[in-house]
Parts: C-alpha cells; structure tokens; sequence
C-alpha cells in the first residue's frame, strides 16, 4: 500500500510501539518505530533525525517530569506530539507531580490519550485531559474453545521487582490453599524467583510463548494489581470465553479485590462447574469482541491521527 498518510515516529514502550508501528505502515503511514538509544550518541543522533522529519510523534508510556526528553522535545517541536499513557507510567507522572516536578510543556503541548477511563481520572489530578482511546489487541475470532475438564486457574505475576510492585501477591499465594482441589497455573515468574515453600496445586510455569494454547487450559484468569492499565490478558482470555477476576472493571468481567471477595467468585464459578453448568463465557467474549474486534481501535487510532495530521 503507498505511503499516502504521513511521517509518524512511533516511541516508548516496544511491546506496544512496534506492534502499533507494523499495523498502522500496514494502512498506509509511514510509521518507523525507535527503541529507547540510552546511552548511545549514535542512537540519540538516529531518534533527532527521525523526530525533525516526522509529521506526528506517536509516545506509548511517557514521563511528566522536568528535563525529561519529552520535556524538552515539548518545549520546541510544534507538530503534533501524541502521548499513549498506558498504566506504571501515569502512577511516575502523579509521583513527579506531588514533587511538584511536573513540566507545563507536557501537560499542556501533547495530545494525550490513555487506555483506560480510571486512568484519565488520575490524569485529571496532574492537569492533564487525556481521551480514552484504545491500543489494538489482537484477539481470535473462531469459536471459544470449550472450557477444559478440570476447574484451572490462571495466575499472573511478572518477574520484574519494580512489576511486583503492583501485584497482589500476598491474596494470590492465598488462593491455592483455600482451593486445594483446584488446580493453579501462574505465569511468568519460574518458582525459583518465588518465596518457598509452593502449594502441590500451584504450578510456576514461566514465560510462555505460546498464550493461546494456554488459554485453552484454564477456566478463569485472576489478575489483582493496585494499578493498571487496560489488561491485554483480560482481553484476550474473555475473547476465548474465559472468565476474568479482575481488581478494575471491565464488561464481561467479574471486578474483586482483597482475600474474601476475590475467594467468593471464585467460588461461584467452581460450584457452576461442579455442578455441570458452567459453560464458556459468551457474553464476555461478546463484549470484548464489540470493544476491540474487527480492528476497531486501530481505525479510531488512524481516524484521531488523520485528524491531527490535516488540522
């Protein structure tokens, strides 16, 4: 397809930024993603030259804080700059804010979007209006798979510390016990990185390449966080007739926080099972197939960028 639609740097985040990248060259953009150059004046060279011949600068995760490159990229460039906040990044932006090292120029010269309404509320806290725009999840669109045989949990808890930081580890360790029958599968964290001793029903598989295989293999997905972004993994499992336990509201979701309500729709999902009624969750694949599906998001995302490039 030709380049009809402009020059668009893609930034940030390379999970997202190069996914986003790849499907908005595919509809015509001229989108180049760039990874973060640290500490190499060849790469920093390679971002300034690609920033003076974009037509859009396209940020997945952003900071708030004076000085930062963004900071300075705000201060001088007057073509569009868009800045995606997506979850950790807004908790640093409200950090730096009550350290009162917030910089004007990117509060008020981007274009900002986030992926979740909670976080344009928390947005609106450092003085930033920020709409609520989507990134594209790829999700299946063949028939859910039927539920397995055996009640399985999905875990997940990330490697990183500082990821850890948002995860409620202390009522996901909890719930193998209270559930010895059920079966626990947790992602990506290998048990050697896990405090010891693991309940026999808990399984600490790692990092798993192949999702779709693994989703064919659980019942409900439980993801606790403190704070978050829109869940990829909430999306895909409900797109697969999965049910979702999950600390935010999502439709087709069940919402639970903390040992006693996160216990009790757990149980309910189990005694539907074991009473042989608990089939796939079809509204909930409904209604996330209705919010991201048929690419969606990645046409509002192009319709938005369209807007800017020709205002």
């Amino acid at each position: 397809m030709s380049a009809r639609k402009g020059r668009l740097l893609v930034l940030g985040l390379p999970h997202f930024g190069r996914r986003l990248a790849a499907e908005l060259s595919a509809i015509g953009w001229r989108a180049t993603y760039l990874p973060h150059p640290g500490r190499s004046l060849r790469g920093w060279a390679r971002v300034a030259a690609a920033v003076a011949r974009a037509d859009i600068i396209y940020l997945i995760g952003s900071r708030l804080d004076r000085g930062a490159p963004q900071d300075l990229l705000l201060r001088f460039r007057r073509r569009p700059v868009v800045i995606h906040w997506v979850g950790t990044d807004v908790q640093i932006a409200l950090a730096e804010h009550r350290r009162r090292n917030a910089s004007v120029a990117i509060a008020e010269r981007a274009i900002h979007w986030c992926d979740a309404p909670w976080l344009a509320e928390e947005l609106r806290l450092v003085g930033i209006r920020a709409d609520v725009v989507p990134l594209p999840i790829p999700l299946p669109t063949a028939a859910p798979p039927p539920l397995p045989p055996r009640f399985t949990v999905l875990l997940y808890y990330p490697v990183d510390p500082f990821d850890r930081e948002v995860f409620d580890w202390r009522t996901m360790r909890r719930l193998p016990d209270a559930f010895p029958d059920v079966r626990f599968l947790l992602i990506p964290s290998p048990a050697e990185t896990l405090p010891q001793p693991l309940p026999p029903n808990l399984e600490a598989r790692g990092w798993v390449d192949d999702m779709d295989a693994l989703y064919r293999q659980i019942t409900v997905l439980v993801r606790l966080t403190t704070h978050d972004g829109q869940s990829f993994m909430a999306a895909e499992a409900l797109a697969r007739g999965r049910y979702v336990i999950w600390t935010y509201p999502m439709p087709g979701a069940i919402r639970a926080a903390g040992d006693e309500a996160v216990r009790e729709a757990l149980r309910r999902l189990l005694q539907r099972h074991e009473a042989g009624t608990l089939g796939p969750n079809r509204e909930g694949r409904q209604l996330v197939l209705e919010r991201y599906g048929q690419g969606r998001p990645l046409r509002e995302i192009d319709e938005r960028l369209l807007a800017l490039l020709h205002r």
